[in-house]
C-alpha cells in the first residue's frame, strides 16, 4: 500500500547532510505531507518548541545535538509525537538503543525510499490505533460515569441512621478490594445494589468486571462447570473450552446471590478458590490464578445453616470476612417518601408520563404498610401506581397495599370494577404486574395465573416496557 492511500502529517525532518535532507524532503512532500527541514540537532529542537508536529525523523549523528538528543525532547516536550531515527548502515547498538529510549522505528542510511515508505506506514497505521484506542477509551469513561450514577454510592438512597450506616460500611470496605464481604438482608432490600456499590468504590480501574450470579438457579451438577469453566471435551456435550465465572470476573468483582442455596459438594471447591486464589477448570490439571473479590449475599442467616449442617462453617467464615446487614424497609420508615418519590420519577421519565407526586394521605398509607418485599416491593407499588393515576396526584386508592386503605390484592376483580375511567390496556397492564408480584416473577406461574401461555404472557410484558426480572 503507498503512504499516499494515508492522511497527510506535519513532518519535522532533521539532517545535516543536505543531500539527504533534500532527496527525504522531496519525497515526502511528493507525497502530500508538510515537511520542514533543520540541519542540525540544535536547530530541530528550536523548531519543535515553536510548532506541534505528527513526526520527527532524524539522523543519529549530527553536530550541536546528536538524535538521541532530539530524541529525548521530543520525549519531555511532545509525548504524542513519534520519532523515526535514520542510522548508519548495519549500526545495530544505535537501533536497539533508539527502541529502548523510545523511538517508533528506524531505518538505515543511506536511505531507500521504499524502507522509507514502509516506516511511515507503521507510523500512520499506530496513529490511526492510537486515535481508535483514545476514542474507545473517552466512550468507557462516559459508560464508567453513568455506571457510577447508575450503581455508586449515591444509589444508596435514604436519610435513616440504618441506611448510614450501610453507606459508611461500604465506603470502609471499598479500600480494601480483595476483603471478602457477605451482605445479608431479606428479600427485596437490595442487596445487589449495595453489592455494586462496593464493586463501583472499590474499582480503580475501567475495564473491571461485575459478574453476579444466582446460585440457586444453577443446576448442581453444573455448578463446578459454572463457576471454574472446562475445557474441551471434558464432557458430553462440552464441544468447545469455556471460561467460568471467576474467570469472567477476573480483575473485578463476582456476586453471589443466595449462596446458602449452594449444594454441599461445590461449598468445599468454593473455600478453596477464596483460600488459595486459585481455580481448575473442569476436564483441567493445571490450576489457573485468579485476582477476584467476592460479595456473597444470603436471605437467611447463615449462622442457623452452619447449625443445621446445610452450610460448612469454614466457609461461612471465610466469606463472612465483612458483614454488611441491611435494615428491612418497615425499620426505616422514614426513608420510604423518599424513595417512593424517586421510584414516581423513574417511571415517569420511562413512561413518558407527567411527573407525578404523593398526597399526604398515600403517604402516611405507605408509611404504615409493613412492606413483606421490602423496596423492590414499594417500588412495583410505584410503578402501577404511575400505569394506574390518571392526575398528577397519586392517591391511596391508586395504590395496591393490603389493608391501610389501599387496594387489597385479594380482591384485584374489584378494582378493575371501579375503575371505570381506566383504559383496557391500562387494566391488562396493571393485572400482568400483580400476576407477577404474586408469583414473584415466575412467568410459568403468573401465565397460568392470567390465563394465557407463557410466551403470550412475554410478548405482552415487551410491548408494555415490562421487565423480565419484576
Amino acid at each position: 500500500m503507498d503512504d499516499r492511500d494515508y492522511v497527510s502529517l506535519s513532518i519535522l525532518l532533521i539532517d545535516d547532510d543536505p543531500g539527504t535532507l533534500r532527496a527525504v524532503g522531496n519525497y515526502l512532500e511528493a507525497r502530500g505531507h508538510s515537511v520542514r527541514r533543520c540541519c542540525d540537532g540544535v536547530e530541530g529542537q528550536d523548531a519543535l518548541a515553536k510548532q506541534s508536529v505528527d513526526l520527527v525523523i532524524t539522523d543519529v549523528k549530527m553536530p550541536k545535538a546528536d538524535g538521541f538528543e532530539v530524541l529525548r525532547t521530543v520525549r519531555d516536550r511532545a509525548p504524542d509525537t513519534d520519532v523515526i531515527l535514520m542510522t548508519a548502515f548495519g549500526d545495530v547498538g544505535h537501533a536497539v538503543r533508539a527502541m529502548r529510549e523510545g523511538a517508533f522505528d528506524f531505518f538505515a542510511k543511506p536511505v531507500r525510499m521504499r524502507d522509507l515508505s514502509a516506516s511511515l506506514q507503521r507510523t500512520v497505521r499506530f496513529r490511526t490505533l492510537k486515535r481508535e484506542h483514545d476514542r474507545m477509551k473517552t466512550y468507557l469513561d462516559r459508560v464508567r460515569a453513568a455506571d457510577r450514577r447508575r450503581y455508586g454510592l449515591a444509589t444508596i438512597l435514604g436519610e435513616s441512621e440504618a441506611i448510614q450506616r450501610v453507606r459508611g460500611l461500604i465506603e470502609q470496605v471499598a479500600i480494601s478490594p480483595s476483603t471478602t464481604v457477605l451482605i445479608v438482608g431479606e428479600t427485596g432490600t437490595g442487596k445487589e445494589l449495595v453489592a455494586r456499590a462496593v464493586h463501583d468504590q472499590s474499582s480503580g480501574e475501567l475495564a473491571e468486571p461485575f459478574v453476579a450470579v444466582d446460585c440457586s438457579a444453577i443446576p448442581e451438577a453444573l455448578q463446578e462447570s459454572e463457576f471454574f469453566g472446562h475445557g474441551k471435551g471434558a464432557f458430553t456435550g462440552a464441544t468447545e473450552a469455556r471460561p467460568g465465572l471467576f474467570l469472567q470476573a477476573n480483575g473485578g468483582t463476582l456476586f453471589l446471590d443466595e449462596v446458602v442455596t449452594m449444594p454441599g459438594a461445590m461449598q468445599p471447591k468454593l473455600l478453596r478458590a477464596l483460600e488459595e486464589r486459585r481455580i481448575r477448570p473442569v476436564g483441567k490439571d493445571t490450576d489457573i490464578p485468579v485476582d477476584v473479590r467476592v460479595v456473597a449475599a444470603a436471605n437467611t442467616d447463615l449462622c442457623t445453616c452452619v447449625k443445621d449442617g446445610s452450610f460448612r462453617e469454614d466457609l461461612y467464615y471465610r466469606l463472612n470476612v465483612f458483614q454488611i446487614s441491611l435494615p428491612p424497609l418497615r425499620e426505616r420508615a422514614e426513608d420510604i417518601p423518599l424513595l417512593a418519590t424517586h421510584f414516581l420519577r423513574v417511571f415517569g421519565n420511562e413512561m413518558r408520563k407527567p411527573a407525578k407526586h404523593l398526597s399526604s394521605e398515600a403517604e402516611k398509607h405507605l408509611k404504615r404498610h409493613r412492606f413483606p418485599g421490602n423496596v423492590r416491593e414499594l417500588r412495583n407499588i410505584m410503578e402501577r401506581a404511575v400505569i394506574s393515576c390518571t392526575g398528577e396526584t397519586i392517591e391511596a386508592s391508586d395504590l395496591w397495599l393490603t389493608g391501610a386503605g389501599g387496594i387489597d390484592r385479594n380482591d384485584l376483580s374489584d378494582w378493575v370494577t371501579r375503575s371505570t375511567d381506566l383504559d383496557l390496556s391500562t387494566v391488562e397492564c396493571a393485572m400482568i404486574l400483580e400476576a407477577l408480584h404474586r408469583s414473584d416473577g415466575n412467568l410459568t406461574r403468573a401465565s397460568g395465573t392470567l390465563g394465557i401461555s407463557r410466551d403470550a404472557l412475554r410478548r405482552k410484558m415487551r410491548n408494555y416496557g415490562i421487565k423480565p426480572e419484576l
